[in-house]
């Protein structure tokens, strides 16, 4: 999620919306979108259009009554938060429309700005949360199921074939189903750290310093200078990369895993990447972008690129992106995908403050 919380107001009574909007805009840390629709209809063909972080929604409507707007609007939204907009005579239903999955309900007039901002943000944070466990398990269940059948269906072949007398062709597929065994325990292997590393990434960083960013972006080249050669793909590194007061594990990964992504994913003919400074916001944070010149972003995974486990075409595990943007946050910083001729990281971080 960007600086800006993009929100979704569902919403027919004028007099209720101005007061929602009003209250959001006199919040000074933090800024919202809001865009308003009056119908389901209007809602729903706006949730198929834009990238909305979290929706408000009035149960009822012109076109829509009770859990039916609901409904409707839980299956539009892709799993984005949901935070029902009651009166007092409709509280039976929203309780109800938790219990369907919204994460939370409010009752109108009974609301003040701190509430809504906090129901908001708690909303967002409590989604992220359960949409990462629901892909953990997603994940654990079946990126590990195949490896794990195939290392037990080997293993029980390998069993029979010890009991049959010997010869070079039994001891050849011996070879085989070691080999099968060995690559699959590999597989295992890379999931589960991926799994620590996206744990760890969210932590405290300790062995503080001020790094360069240039060297560090160096290094992450020459690790992966058999893969740019390989895809030829050509990196242009800006100017001026500057200095952060970071762990330079962290700061190394965050490249690792932009420069990894870029090149996995373009398939332009003249492949480039772009790394460039944009120096310095107004919360003295260091701003950055990498950039490359592929097809971009696919828009049924932009909004949720940075939820862990949320692959694209090309396999691998979705966990990268998590990583970053947990790092990122680490620093204080924010980071956002768009397409710019291209898939574009834009990206903010901050001095560690010890």
């Amino acid at each position: 999620m960007s600086e800006h919380i993009k929100i979704l107001l569902i919403e027919d009574n004028p007099a209720d919306s101005d007061l929602i909007e009003d209250m959001l805009s006199d919040v000074d840390e933090q800024q919202f979108e809001i865009v308003t629709a009056t119908l389901l209809s209007s809602a729903l063909e706006l949730l198929a259009e834009k990238d909305i972080d979290i929706v408000l929604c009035d149960l009822s409507l012109p076109d829509s009554q009770g859990l039916e707007t609901f409904f409707a609007v839980r299956d539009k939204a892709r799993k984005k938060p949901i935070i029902v907009l009651s009166g007092l005579s409709d509280e039976t239903v929203a309780l109800k429309a938790v219990q369907e999955g919204a994460q939370d309900y409010l009752v109108k007039g009974m609301v003040d700005a701190n509430l809504l901002v906090r129901a908001i943000r708690y909303a967002i944070e409590r989604n992220r949360m359960l949409v990462e466990i629901d892909g953990f398990a997603h994940t654990v269940s079946h990126d590990l199921k195949g490896p794990l059948t195939a290392i037990k269906v080997s293993s029980e072949t390998i069993e029979k074939i010890l009991r049959l007398p010997e010869d070079a062709t039994l001891r050849d597929n011996l070879e085989k189903l070691l080999q099968i065994m060995t690559n699959n325990v590999d597989k295992a292997s890379a999931l589960i750290a991926d799994l620590l590393k996206l744990a760890e990434a969210g932590q405290t960083p300790t062995e503080l310093q001020d790094v360069d960013i240039r060297e560090i972006v160096d290094a992450v080249l020459a690790d992966l200078a058999g893969d740019l050669s390989d895809a030829g793909v050509k990196v242009e590194v800006g100017e001026g990369l500057g200095t952060v007061g970071a762990n330079p594990t962290h700061i190394y990964q965050v490249f690792l895993n932009l420069v990894s992504n870029a090149i996995k994913h373009n398939d332009n003919p003249s492949p480039v990447i772009e790394i460039t400074s944009g120096g310095l916001d107004e919360y003295e944070r260091h701003l950055y972008r990498v950039r490359d010149n592929g097809p971009g972003i696919a828009v049924d995974v932009i909004g949720t690129i940075f939820v862990p486990f949320t692959k694209g075409e090309s396999g691998g595990t979705g966990i990268g992106l998590s990583i970053v943007e947990k790092i990122v946050k680490v620093y204080g910083g924010w980071i956002q995908a768009t397409n710019d001729g291209g898939a574009c990281f834009d990206f903010a971080l901050a001095d560690y403050a010890k």
